[in-house]
């Protein structure tokens, strides 16, 4: 016999089932009192197949483990990956020891991975679609998809970073009081120009 995926409204259902069909709120503090978080409104919208956001990591959690379904199966209906190790964690003993640059420069690679990975999800999304919200059909003539994805040939099974990956994540801190600096360097020389052009 062939399993079929669940979709993760399937998945509210059957937590909303296992728990005598209670729903929103009642469902709501039914997780809280197995130390889970699951916002009422988001498992509603859920249910009721109008949710169309992206769900949080404890949400999905919350309905795998009220709905009795391997957290694996919950993330796969919901479209995102399962979260892995932390990743603090897997980083080697003298991390800590990094430079401030160096130290930026691992965290500006995380956030374009980051970033990355959620225009792939989107992407994924606007073409395929889920269960729950396919892609819409498209007239004759017209393109399938706003963007499309280009395929990349990699020997070693890496991602290449696009040229402007620097741009895409970098955080160089707040730069407000350089910005007002600059402004009050600039009035400066031209109250000073414009003394001098009264004398």
């Amino acid at each position: 016999m062939e399993s079929t995926e669940l979709s993760l409204r399937q998945i509210a259902q059957m937590a909303s089932d296992n728990n005598g069909g209670a729903k929103g709120r009642e469902l709501d503090r039914i997780a809280k009192s197995k130390g889970l978080t699951l916002s009422y409104t988001t498992v509603n919208k859920i249910i009721a197949g109008t949710y169309t956001s992206r769900p949080g990591i404890k949400t999905v959690e919350a309905l795998a483990t009220l709905a009795g379904v391997p957290a694996a199966e919950a993330y796969k209906a919901a479209g995102i990956e399962a979260p892995q190790a932390s990743l603090a964690e897997q980083l080697p003993p003298d991390a800590d020891t990094l430079t401030p640059d160096q130290r930026r420069v691992v965290i500006d690679l995380t956030r374009v991975f980051i970033k990355q990975n959620r225009l792939v999800h989107e992407l994924r999304q606007e073409v395929v679609g889920n269960a729950d919200h396919p892609a819409p059909m498209n007239r004759a003539g017209e393109s399938p998809a706003k963007r499309h994805l280009k395929p990349v040939e990699v020997e070693d099974g890496t991602v290449p970073l696009p040229d402007n990956w620097q741009d895409m994540a970098a955080y160089k801190g707040p730069t407000s009081h350089r910005d007002r600096e600059r402004q009050w360097s600039e009035r400066g020389e031209e109250s000073q120009e414009a003394e001098n052009g009264n004398e």
